[in-house]
């Protein structure tokens, strides 16, 4: 699975300012498929600077096209790329400690109706105003400049646009997320582990994505769920496949996709360990019994 912070952080040739808690990055993007899946430790923001790429989850599409913004919580999604024109976007990569700083230093000061947000989605759309865009036009410049400004103007800069997006009323859900965010001290493996087990992460992976070593979420993690981070993910793929193929017409490797397996043949065996019977047999056996 793409990894698109560490991509980008690592890999030389980008346009991109890397500061300590937080990476802006202006790219073309460097897969060639249509249809793929990639994952970020830390949330983003988003702006499309021409083209059109769409954000597929579970509940919902979102086409992004030029000119338009998200922001998007760190976590794994699914994209959908155009080939018919170049897609260029601005990418803002910030982690929480960058966002809590942002809240206590900038946006509370000016911001009192701040709420906590109990399910908050994962991609949220970002109205841009005639000043925003022109924010985000700036970072564009700055990234072509041969001298690159200090770290801090850089900082300040990114800090500014948060404040402008959420000083606008059109955008109170995405400065309630951004509380929210700042407001969760214990880096949520349950809310994280529920939304991401359909992906194809590595417990190294889930890890990062909480924040913490693989040892420490580990040993969290058998405190929560009185079991391995690795059964529970089986046994809640294989939960959701089960249902997959009751309720819906989805073929093995459709199935075997959007319940997180590695492949057709770690899906088929799996639910034959599991089960006694491949998925196929499975579901014929239920639809015969139906009838």
């Amino acid at each position: 699975m793409f990894d698109s912070y560490k991509h980008f952080l690592e890999t030389p040739g980008y346009n991109k300012f890397i500061g300590e808690d937080y990476l802006i990055v202006e790219f073309k993007c460097p897969i060639k498929e249509e249809l793929f899946t990639a994952w970020s430790e830390c949330h983003s923001i988003v702006y499309v600077l021409s083209g059109q790429k769409k954000w597929i989850m579970p509940s919902k599409d979102y086409l992004v096209q030029e000119d338009q913004s998200i922001f998007v919580r760190k976590g794994a999604f699914k994209n959908q790329q155009y080939f018919e024109e170049g897609f260029c976007v601005l990418m803002f990569f910030m982690r929480d400690d960058f966002i809590r700083r942002a809240i206590e230093e900038d946006i509370n000061k000016e911001i009192s109706s701040l709420k906590i947000l109990d399910n908050p989605n994962f991609i949220y759309r970002i109205d841009v105003s005639e000043s925003l865009k022109t924010l985000y036009h700036s970072f564009f410049s700055y990234l072509k400049q041969p001298k690159k400004p200090s770290q801090k103007i850089i900082e300040l800069k990114f800090r500014e646009m948060l404040l402008n997006i959420c000083l606008d009323a059109n955008n109170h859900s995405v400065r309630d997320m951004l509380y929210t965010i700042s407001k969760n001290t214990d880096s949520g493996i349950e809310q994280i582990m529920e939304e991401q087990f359909i992906y194809n992460l590595k417990i190294e992976d889930f890890a990062r994505l909480c924040g913490k070593s693989v040892s420490t979420f580990k040993r969290e993690f058998k405190k929560i769920y009185q079991t391995t981070p690795g059964k529970w993910l089986m046994q809640k793929r294989l939960h959701l496949a089960r249902h997959l193929m009751l309720n819906t017409d989805f073929n093995v490797q459709e199935i075997c996709y959007d319940c997180g397996f590695e492949s057709d043949s770690h899906f088929i065996r799996s639910f034959k360990q599991q089960f006694g019977v491949t998925p196929k047999q499975w579901r014929n056996t239920k639809v015969n019994v139906s009838a």
